[in-house]
């Protein structure tokens, strides 16, 4: 899709937020100024309404490819303004700082905006009684596990169910914080967890995993033939299934239906099969949640499209760093242990361990993006700025339409 020329004045970063059932609820959106990397985007209300304003019509633009909520911070200033905010309330939360200031004006533009349909979440709550004002104009509440330990407000928590407000747990890092948080009422979750999970040590990769492995093994032999990635393919009748599905969805563009594995790579190329077999084969054989693969599917097409956009011949090898970068956290089984055992050329592997050369470059950038390192983005360029957000969005975009294909 065409991305409007106002995101080019953003930095954007994205972290989906998940129901119990991993499955995703909502993005939130943090931003930056492309001038500034601080976090006080603007001083002015003029220009803090502007970045907001193009802010939304990105929103906008957007909300029919991913018809999941944003949720996204705004200043005192522009919420006690008469400024227009042009998104449909439907498509977004309102974020209330945990340091705002709550006056008896503050809460009428807070009464003022609900009626016009906006929801509001309260971000790092700390079950201050100063806040108890605002908890009839608010949906949901953000809780910080890690400044404020969820089992220590358990009365409180249940309180606050009570009044049919969502709880959303926030930096959750690993999966026993998760599944607390699920236990004490929390419907909504937000983290690392997904990308972070328990690996174990000395894990084996067991048989299931091990033909996914011989196969993405087959398939960095360079002189591999058609008939024996068929042959591969063909052999796993739920790998073929779903190999057919994605190539006959419109993100392959492909411009006739497929009815064979072999049609296909003949249409494709050796190429560009070689990276849909390596992504079905990853989905296949692990049961992972599918935001997790949503989350490397992003890492690895931003990597590739910060490749084209410098014309690197590279591209693709840079989609498979992306990818393979959260291989650990696919099969739960230490990083360094599943690419032994993966047939990777030097310059990938150094890239996905080491974040160096080239291919490093592209998933260190994405990487930044992804995380919100805005601190190691400070020496970036214009140019790279508007190409790693414009890549991320696009990635994001792209990622939804192939979890659409592929399930």
């Amino acid at each position: 899709m065409e991305f409007p020329t106002v995101l080019d004045d953003l930095m954007m970063a994205q972290q989906p937020i998940l129901k119990k059932t991993k499955e995703i609820f909502g993005y939130e959106l943090l931003f930056r100024g492309k001038d500034t990397l601080n976090a006080n985007v603007s001083d002015g209300e003029a220009a803090t309404s502007q970045v907001l304003v193009n802010l939304c019509i990105g929103i906008t633009k957007m909300k029919d490819e991913l018809k999941k909520p944003f949720f996204v911070n705004i200043t005192t200033d522009l919420m006690q303004s008469d400024a227009f905010f042009p998104i449909d309330p439907n498509t977004v939360f309102i974020e209330i700082l945990e340091d705002q200031k709550i006056t008896p004006d503050f809460i009428e533009s807070i009464k003022k905006w609900r009626s016009a349909g906006y929801r509001f979440a309260l971000d790092d709550y700390q079950f201050d009684e100063n806040y108890k004002s605002l908890l009839p104009w608010v949906s949901i509440i953000k809780v910080d596990v890690l400044a404020t330990p969820p089992n220590q407000y358990k009365e409180q928590i249940d309180d606050l169910k009570a009044k049919g407000l969502i709880l959303l747990a926030e930096k959750i890092e690993n999966e026993e914080m998760f599944e607390l948080c699920k236990k004490l009422g929390f419907s909504l979750f937000q983290g690392y967890f997904l990308q972070r999970p328990e690996i174990i040590k000395g894990k084996k990769i067991d048989s299931a995993t091990h033909s996914a492995v011989e196969l993405l093994n087959a398939l960095q032999n360079k002189d591999i033939s058609i008939e024996a990635i068929t042959g591969l393919v063909e052999r796993n009748p739920k790998l073929s299934y779903q190999m057919l599905r994605i190539l006959n969805s419109p993100v392959c563009g492909i411009s006739k239906k497929v009815t064979s594995i072999k049609e296909a790579i003949v249409f494709l190329g050796l190429i560009q099969l070689k990276k849909w077999t390596l992504l079905i084969t990853l989905t296949s054989s692990t049961n992972q949640p599918n935001s997790l693969f949503k989350v490397l599917l992003t890492r690895g097409r931003c990597c590739q499209l910060l490749a084209q956009n410098k014309k690197s011949t590279q591209a693709e090898s840079a989609f498979m760093v992306g990818l393979m970068s959260g291989i650990d956290a696919i099969f739960n089984i230490d990083k360094k242990t599943v690419l032994e055992q993966i047939a990777l050329e030097k310059s990938v592997l150094e890239a996905i361990t080491d974040c160096v050369g080239e291919l490093g470059f592209y998933l260190r950038h994405t990487l930044n993006c992804e995380e919100q390192n805005w601190d190691n983005m400070q020496s970036m360029n214009s140019k790279e700025i508007t190409d790693l957000n414009r890549s991320f969005l696009e990635a994001m975009l792209w990622s939804e339409d192939v979890m659409k294909s592929i399930n």
